[in-house]
């Protein structure tokens, strides 16, 4: 099998003397062949938008991978299709109900396979929080996905690592790999894609991009797109300038929009070394009068940051959205660290869903101190007004679990799902701050389970909800505490995922010696109103906790 990932300049130089001297003979007819050779016929393509997906995972907390690049097998040879450098850090159990875009390309209809290249060297997130290292199974260094049954015309590809069924023995972690199907796509809530290139044009509502992995690429630009840069706590971005990008994508097939939620200054060296994290605050405290975070991180662009990691957020750090006095326990965050001895330091941080912060003060404002995440389900929509009946809420006085909510989203954007998923039963998530009458302003929504929104193919509808049933399913449940025993608590449900059936409204969890409390939380310190997620295994309306933390 031929080639086409080196460049000539790769090629030893007898190998290029040799080129140059067949073609010499070609064209002056020598060599005994014919001056009118017919040029092999060109492979029909098709630009399709390749997506990363995953599932549930019912060991492991995270599995961290490192992708380098990805290409495509034909009866040509390979081609390259994305190169990463440096390598791309993916969690996998983050691709649940996701697309992450990958790249955009020109696929040959007869292509046979994809081949995603990965570093050997992987690490396990366990049960309790420990980061195992692993190997990664992987010959000829890389994970093949076989293309019987893709539909080219669809232009779109999603290659699904199918987590559940990897393997894990005697130190090495063995890979499932598939093709995506129209069901899987029907149940995806969300797609993002992170880009980098430089600035071609610029305007008030949008940002030219020339992009690496996506081509020339127009980003729409709102109210709630952030940008960081270590240039200027008021830097905008300008022709010329190289950004990266985090960004929502809708549209179908190739024939992809793309909204920019952050937007990062990368044209000066100091900016170039911080990478992007996101995660959950698990603990908040001071150093010598540094504020020092530890996070659970989700999402990594650093390398070493995976796992429980511990920041400093000095008095220079800017914060995009919200305060310094925002950060606790269970508030998720975004950060841009920066290598510090043998640490971290964050030299920007964005609160999720807090209000955007007017300046790089630490100093609280009455705007940003209104911090809100509220939970619930759907009990109305008219226009941009939906009402909500609350499981769950943080920092916003006077609701309570069971109360009714209204809220006007008209000014919020969508991380996971769309305004045509909002429906009666439907749950959601909406994080925002108090005004200065106190007064919840949504900033962003995220909506649970499979929506229609996000369908990256033509003609694909949402599956039906499978019938109830009783069967054993490891799951993991989310939801408050309503009720606590000894032993056991009873928890009203908001989002149980992976389980084949109705979603219950309640459920008993039961907890033992082997369960695993994380993140601040032990049996001993549950309480009635704690939102917390569980993993175990549920069965006839109880379910068997292997693992509860606050969420």
């Amino acid at each position: 099998m031929s080639s086409h990932l080196g460049s000539p300049r790769s090629l030893p130089w007898f190998t290029l003397a040799a080129v140059a001297l067949a073609a010499s003979l070609a064209a002056c007819g020598g060599g005994g062949g014919s001056s009118n050779l017919t040029p092999a016929p060109e492979v029909a393509t098709s630009r399709t938008a390749v997506y990363f997906t995953d599932d549930f995972s019912a060991a492991y907390d995270a599995v961290w991978i490192s992708v380098s690049r990805v290409t495509v097998v034909n009866p040509s040879g390979e081609t390259q299709v994305a190169l990463f450098e440096p390598a791309q850090l993916v969690n996998l159990p983050t691709l649940r109900r996701t697309g992450a875009l990958m790249a955009t390309a020109d696929l040959p209809l007869d292509a046979t396979a994809i081949r995603v290249y990965v570093d050997s060297a992987a690490q396990l997130q366990q049960l309790d929080g420990s980061m195992l290292p692993v190997s990664l199974a992987a010959t000829g260094g890389y994970l093949e996905f076989r293309l019987e049954g893709w539909n080219a015309a669809t232009g779109s590809l999603a290659l699904d690592f199918d987590l559940p069924r990897f393997t894990l023995q005697n130190g090495v972690l063995t890979a499932a790999t598939r093709i995506a199907s129209n069901d899987d796509y029907a149940g995806w809530n969300q797609r993002y894609a992170e880009a980098q290139g430089a600035v071609t044009a610029v305007s008030a509502t949008s940002l030219t991009v020339d992009t690496r992995h996506h081509g020339l690429r127009s980003f729409v630009i709102d109210t709630n797109t952030t940008f960081v840069s270590s240039r200027s706590a008021t830097w905008s971005p300008a022709v010329g300038d190289r950004v990266e990008l985090s960004s929502l994508v809708s549209g179908q097939g190739a024939d992809l929009q793309f909204t920019a939620r952050a937007v990062k200054d990368e044209t000066d060296s100091e900016s170039q070394r911080a990478d992007k994290v996101e995660g959950l605050v698990t603990a908040v405290s001071t150093v010598g009068g540094v504020t020092q975070v530890t996070a659970n991180i989700r999402r990594s662009k650093a390398v070493g940051a995976q796992g429980e990691v511990v920041f400093d957020v000095a008095t220079a750090t800017r914060f995009k959205r919200g305060s310094a006095s925002l950060l606790a326990a269970g508030v998720a965050i975004e950060a841009y660290l920066v290598p510090q001895g043998s640490g971290w330091l964050a030299s920007a941080v964005e609160i999720d869903g807090a209000a955007k912060s007017d300046s790089d003060s630490n100093e609280p404002d009455s705007v940003s101190e209104g911090y809100v995440d509220v939970k619930g389900r759907v009990t109305g929509v008219s226009g941009t007004v939906v009402t909500l009946q609350a499981t769950y809420t943080e920092r916003l006085p006077g609701v309570a679990v069971g109360d009714s909510l209204t809220l006007d989203i008209a000014n919020a954007y969508f991380e996971k799902g769309g305004a045509a998923c909002l429906a009666a039963g439907v749950a959601v998530e909406v994080k925002g701050y108090r005004d200065a009458a106190g007064v919840l302003q949504p900033v962003k929504l995220e909506v649970e389970g499979g929506c229609s929104s996000a369908y990256p193919t033509p003609g694909v509808t949402a599956p039906s909800t499978p019938p109830s049933t009783d069967a054993s399913a490891f799951v993991e449940a989310k939801g408050t505490v309503m009720a606590v025993r000894s032993g056991e608590f009873d928890l009203s449900v908001y989002r149980i995922e992976d389980f084949a059936g109705v979603s219950p409204a309640t459920v008993t969890v039961t907890y033992g010696s082997t369960t695993v409390f994380r993140d601040g939380l032990s049996s001993a310190s549950l309480a009635v109103g704690n939102f917390v997620e569980v993993k175990g295994n549920l069965q006839a309306g109880v379910l068997t906790a292997s693992k509860v933390e606050r969420e």
